[in-house]
């Protein structure tokens, strides 16, 4: 039976990502899938590693076009799974590729996680990848997922670090185009450095057995290009519009340098966990 609905609602952008806003939508779409795959089975690794196994209510927040929502069913087909995210056209894209899975489908709705449309104490697993650094207020997010979350239910946050972030050898263009992007994420109220604040976050909401552990994640596990596009290339769309042409017509002067010299990124993920009180 497809359960595939999306329930709509209204509310501002949340934070420094807007899908709607970037001028290749599609280029993007297809970047945020291809993320999504490309390191599933070190993502999994982490969920099963955190006991997802063994939970029946799953809640994927910022959920995007829905691709990993969709694979945590596949892990857990016996489990309900419901995919959140505040993009009415992502979400249409989750709905729409949910649809070939051939098996009981998540259901997605579209909500924001600082006021999640959802009774407490009604999930006993909560997952958030790379929503954090976009919050303007984190702290609300945490809040409102320690109340959804039954007691004893847990939480995995996954985010970024940009100090753990780097390219051997260097590239100036490189680094011009990351520092410039974590400046203007950071003004419009986001952090590129949120992965070393999110035990403490979960700490001063009384989740109990936090942990904070780092992932590493490289260009040689799955080409310098396609690393590059999936965590770099994207942010010249979250810059001012001056400044994006300009780093437009970079990216093929960075690409070059990264090739000339055999560069590897290295990038290191931060996996946060915690059980609600």
């Amino acid at each position: 039976m497809q359960n595939t609905h999306v329930q709509r609602v209204s509310g501002p952008n949340l934070g420094t990502y807007s899908f709607d806003e970037f001028e290749e939508r599609k280029q993007e779409l297809a970047r945020l899938k291809e993320q999504a795959s490309s390191f599933w089975q070190q993502e999994k690794a982490v969920l099963v590693a955190h006991g997802i196994e063994n939970c029946h209510n799953i809640l994927d927040l910022a959920c995007g076009p829905g691709v990993v929502t969709r694979k945590i069913k596949s892990l857990v087909p016996n489990s309900h799974v419901t995919g959140v995210d505040l993009n009415e056209s992502l979400l249409n894209v989750a709905i729409s590729d949910s649809r070939q899975d051939g098996f009981d489908s998540p259901t997605f709705r579209q909500a924001d996680c600082t006021n999640l449309p959802f009774e407490t104490s009604s999930f006993d697993f909560v997952y958030a990848r790379f929503l954090f650094q976009h919050l303007c207020d984190p702290s609300a997010a945490v809040a409102e997922i320690n109340r959804v979350l039954t007691p004893g239910g847990r939480v995995v946050i996954v985010d970024v670090d940009d100090r753990d972030l780097s390219v051997t050898p260097s590239c100036s263009s490189f680094d011009q185009l990351t520092r410039a992007a974590g400046v203007f994420q950071s003004r419009g109220g986001g952090n590129r450095h949120v992965g070393r604040t999110l035990d403490g976050l979960l700490k001063s909401h009384h989740f109990t057995h936090v942990s904070r552990q780092v992932q590493v994640m490289s260009s040689d596990q799955i080409g310098l290009n396609s690393f590059f596009r999936i965590t770099t290339q994207f942010k010249v769309e979250q810059l001012p519009t001056e400044l994006a042409g300009q780093m437009r017509d970079l990216l093929p002067e960075i690409r070059r340098e990264l090739t000339s010299v055999n560069a590897t990124i290295t990038a290191g993920i931060h996996v946060a966990s915690g059980l609600a009180c």
